[in-house]
């Protein structure tokens, strides 16, 4: 804001330059509706109406609060012991002692509490700290000796409605922690038509209908009371945003400018409280107080307030604060293209001299024009004045200041941007400008608006610069800060055209002839050669305005990635290989294999494009003979080189500036990029860098493969494809005598095959009972036998039939297979809530959790496999392949079969042969109530499952291995009242099998 209000000062301050450079019209025009909105991005109406107004952007104040949504989920353990449990929440249990583990358990839907060997323990309706007295005394009981951790690992979710003015009105789910702002903020915040100070909180049971919520006083003061933003929310409460109440504005020099909404019961603010409400003024020192209201007619009214604290101030008014003073005396000014710009006292700096010397200009100042703002004694306006910085520099121009005055140094950038692309646009009669253009851009085309016969707009500089070729460069933040120096600097140029690097305008102080020419072409980066006056002004004027300077020698030009760009004079020994300066005139990175001469034929009146190869000419084995006119390209290595297209882009070339281009890189001349595009040739296959390299024309292999990064460390030189445009196709062997500089031409396509990898890229890991377990690098085509054998083979008590076979890619898909089974579960309980249909709470909380231990579950990717070296020997056709990072651990031979799951007492039972499954169920204690003991199923040693027949009505007797994991899934009939119940089942038996499979892998 501060910035925003500098800016209003300096416009008021040079408000009389426009005048002085040709422009007329107030400063400041009656504001409408619509210039209002877009003073302000994404207005509301009131904020469109009030900026009109007032003539600057104007914010509705404190709704910037819901710009992103609050997360009111706190985190694990630093939740109070008062906080009361439920149903859905998920407590961390650790236990240390006789007994040790850290496990996460949630409170089911009958409010118990269901640890591990622990007897169930009611938690819903307690508080943390009274469970953990009432758990810490269970463990006691079954674990002597046992210390009791607990704290909150997840919290449960609760539903409110939110409607009226926020952004999604509705039931929102929201945490048990949640405030009156975290419901607005997950509701999409309050739009800028709803109240911020009348929120009203209806709670059940409430005899009084509701709390009014104000948030202002969380803006103001960030206080959040009990009662008030802060206010923590239960579940089944509403809140409701009624539509915004009375505002008035404030605008001007205050710390936060903006459109309050008056609070309720009080109808009038005095100015000393809209100031308070704005955070007060920017300038200490008496105000000027206005206020502007809407008479009953409809028509804006303005009157002086004499009495601050007079409430005067309703629905509709406009208070606006004006400093009484804001001049500044006794100062001066230097600006611009200087060390340490800023003001200088009068005293000290009374003359250019004392204002600026040659250690206050920064590198590359532009020497023969400066402009000093200076008020004119007859008129009493501000003005802008030509001056010469390098005679003020030798103390030939030493004149006195006048309080107030501002000197503007100018820099080359400054100097570059009169010749840029949205001037020359301006000057061709184009009076468009972008919608980002610079204050300087703007000033410039009201002056040419305002004199559209002027010589700035017609005369024959303009004429003459219609032909050039601009910059693209950003407008340089002098040109912004004084809008009216670009044109007046414009009207003080001499158009140089030939014989120096940067044709274009260059202003000046005084007439640019004899001398003063020599010093403007010395300013454009040359030494002037050949200089003459070709088109003097002719209106008569001593300073020579609108005179055009051209070199009467003939000259070529250096474009694009060379080291000094520009204009060169030509002689009759100057060659191709003399301008590039045997190489050294190349920038670093400049592409080897294509450059363009553009060529201009005056007599027939026609443009030529010649290719040709730097590489070549560098190296003194090309050369060519240049014409007076000829432009030389050259391009960087960055640029030209484009990546792997498909057949129907191959025909395309870049015609746009590259992310890794250089910041000046303008757009390829179509022409340019067209023959670009026809000669390229495509490097394929096993080098660094393939992708297309265009060509001047046949270029050896060699070359061509280093430009490309030169071979990979795969490839195989001996087997190289030469594909010619005409289809012939070529085998070449690089490593022959003479081959490598067999040659490519346009439109040819080279690959470079690989050689086929012994190895894989990674090695693969075997552990357990082998006799030298460890990692090996394998070959193509390995299989599991001959690995088991180079590991010395199987130990006396290995069990291969259990062994674990797991495989990186197949743990990717069960990863990715969990991560979509949790999208979809979600989804489908998305659109369950919002059908409307009552969903309990409980399973909500219990489907979320189910799909966060999806999201979570690591599988272990593994696959089933024979691992007996006596049964591959005489089945080959099972021995599985091998892969990178393959994993096979072959355990010893077991004495145990473990009981997982919903059990009373997860635990390992000892094999005993012709045991039944249900001995070894009751042996874990039995199923847990959340048990579905009728899905129960099997997993045997080597990881193949089967389903268990545990029910009384079926009979069927399975058999038991050694090894064997007797696995007892939930019941998913928690999830009943939903749609996708059927996917359920599956579901938790895919988790219970990982979760076997893992504690398989831990033994």
């Amino acid at each position: 804001m501060r910035r925003m209000f500098a800016l209003l000062v300096l416009g008021l301050t040079l408000a009389p330059w426009v005048c002085a450079v040709g422009t007329a019209g107030p400063l400041r025009e009656p504001v409408s509706a619509a210039t209002g909105a877009a003073l302000v991005e994404n207005a509301s109406a009131l904020e469109a109406a009030f900026s009109a107004r007032a003539g600057e952007p104007l914010r509705q104040f404190g709704y910037d609060l819901f710009a992103q949504a609050a997360d009111s989920r706190p985190l694990p353990g630093a939740v109070q012991g008062d906080y009361v449990l439920n149903t859905g929440d998920e407590l961390l249990v650790t236990l240390r002692g006789q007994k040790s583990f850290s496990k996460r358990f949630a409170i089911d839907s009958g409010g118990l509490l269901l640890v591990d060997e622990i007897r169930p323990v009611t938690a819903a309706g307690l508080t943390l700290a009274a469970l953990r007295a009432e758990l810490s005394a269970a463990v006691t009981a079954a674990l002597p000796n046992t210390d009791t951790f607990v704290s909150l690992a997840d919290v449960r979710r609760i539903g409110i409605v939110v409607t009226g003015s926020v952004g999604r009105p509705g039931r929102q789910e929201v945490s048990a922690f949640a405030t009156v702002l975290d419901a607005l903020s997950t509701a999409g915040g309050v739009t800028r038509a709803g109240s911020l100070r009348r929120i009203r909180l209806i709670r059940a049971g409430d005899a009084e209908g509701g709390r009014t919520i104000d948030l202002y006083d969380l803006h103001l003061t960030g206080g959040e009371s009990a009662g008030g933003a802060g206010q923590r929310l239960r579940d089944g409460d509403r809140l409701f945003v009624p539509p915004l109440g009375p505002t008035a504005a404030v605008a001007g020099p205050v710390k936060r400018p903006g459109i309050y909404e008056l609070a309720p019961g009080q109808p009038r603010l005095s100015a000393t409280e809209l100031r308070e409400l704005a955070g007060g003024v920017l300038r200490p020192g008496p105000q000027r107080v206005l206020r502007f209201g809407i008479a009953p007619s409809g028509e804006e009214a303005a009157e002086e307030v004499g009495d601050p604290q007079a409430p005067l101030f309703g629905d509709g008014d406009l208070l606006l604060l004006t400093p009484q003073r804001e001049d500044r005396r006794n100062e001066v000014r230097l600006e611009g293209h200087v060390h340490r710009p800023g003001p200088r006292a009068l005293a000290r700096s009374g003359r250019l001299s004392a204002l600026v010397a040659r250690s206050d200009l920064r590198p590359d100042p532009y020497l023969p024009f400066a402009a000093l703002a200076t008020t004119d004694p007859a008129t009493r306006a501000r003005v802008l004045r030509a001056v010469d910085l390098a005679a003020v520099l030798k103390g030939r121009d030493d004149r006195r200041l006048a309080e107030g005055d501002t000197l503007y140094v100018l820099g080359a950038g400054d100097v570059d941007f009169l010749t840029s692309e949205p001037v020359l646009d301006l000057l061709r009669g184009d009076r468009a400008l972008p919608s980002d253009a610079c204050q300087g851009l703007v000033v410039l085309g009201r002056a040419l608006a305002a004199s559209p016969d002027g010589p700035l707009a017609t005369g024959r500089q303009a004429r003459a610069a219609a032909g050039l070729t601009g910059s693209r460069g950003p407008c340089p933040p002098l040109f912004e800060a004084v809008p009216d120096l670009l044109a007046f600097a414009l009207e003080r140029s001499v158009l140089l055209l030939g014989g120096v690097p940067r044709p274009g305008f260059y202003p000046r102080a005084g007439r640019a002839a004899a001398g003063g020419a020599s010093a403007l072409a010395r300013a454009a980066g040359d030494e002037p050669e050949g200089l003459e006056w070709v088109d003097p002004a002719e209106d008569g004027e001593a300073d020579g305005r609108g005179a055009i300077l051209e070199s009467t020698v003939p000259h070529y030009e250096l474009v694009g990635h060379v080291r000094r760009p520009g204009t060169r004079p030509l002689t009759g020994r100057t060659t191709l290989r003399t301008a590039l300066g045997g190489g050294e005139a190349m920038k670093r990175g400049v592409y080897p294999l294509l450059g363009v001469i553009e060529r201009f034929d005056r007599r027939t009146l026609t443009r030529s494009l010649i290719p040709f190869s730097p590489q070549e000419v560098g190296a003194r084995r090309a050369d060519r003979a240049l014409a007076d006119g000829d432009r030389i390209h050259l391009f960087p290595a960055a640029r030209l080189h484009s990546p792997p297209r498909s057949a129907q882009e191959a025909g395309t070339a870049p015609s746009v500036p590259k992310r890794d281009d250089p910041p000046d890189s303008e757009p390829l001349d179509p022409a340019i990029a067209a023959l670009i595009a026809e000669r390229t040739v495509q490097v394929r296959g096993a080098v660094r860098q393939p992708g297309g390299y265009p060509v001047a024309d046949q270029t050896p292999l060699s070359a061509l493969i280093a430009v490309a990064g030169g071979l990979s460390s795969d490839a195989d030189p001996t087997s190289v494809e030469l594909t010619a445009a005409s289809g012939a196709r070529t085998a070449i062997d690089l490593g022959r005598t003479g081959n490598s500089v067999q040659s490519a031409g346009p439109g040819d396509a080279i690959r470079v095959n690989p050689r086929a990898q012994a190895l894989e890229a990674r090695a693969v890991t075997i552990q357990g009972a082998v006799r030298r377990p460890g990692s090996y690098d394998v070959g193509r085509g390995e299989t599991l036998s001959s690995l088991i054998a180079r590991a010395g083979g199987l130990t006396e008590d290995a069990y291969p039939a259990g062994a674990v076979f797991t495989r990186e890619s197949e743990r990717r898909r069960e990863k990715e297979q969990f991560t979509q089974q949790a999208r979809e579960l979600e989804r489908a309980l998305t659109l369950e809530i919002e059908k409307g249909d009552p969903v309990k709470a409980e399973n909500v909380a219990l489907a979320r959790q189910l799909a966060a231990q999806l999201r979570g579950a690591e599988p272990l990717g593994r696959i089933v496999v024979e691992a007996d070296p006596a049964v591959l020997r005489a089945r080959p056709e099972l021995d599985p392949l091998l892969e990178s990072d393959d994993r096979i651990h072959i355990p010893k031979r077991p004495l145990s079969v473990a009981v997982a799951g919903e059990v009373m007492h997860p635990t390992a039972a000892q094999f005993v042969s012709g045991k039944s499954a249900e001995a070894y169920l009751e042996e874990a204690g039995g199923p847990t109530r959340n048990a579905d003991p009728g899905r129960s199923f099997l997993i045997l040693p080597d990881g193949r499952a089967q389903p268990l027949a545990l029910s009384s009505w079926n009979h069927r007797v399975s058999t038991v291995p050694p090894g064997a994991i007797l696995v007892v899934p939930r019941d998913p009939k928690p999830f009943d009242s939903l749609e996708f119940t059927k996917s359920v089942g599956g579901i938790l038996g895919q988790l219970a099998i990982t979760a076997a499979s893992i504690a398989v892998i831990s033994r």
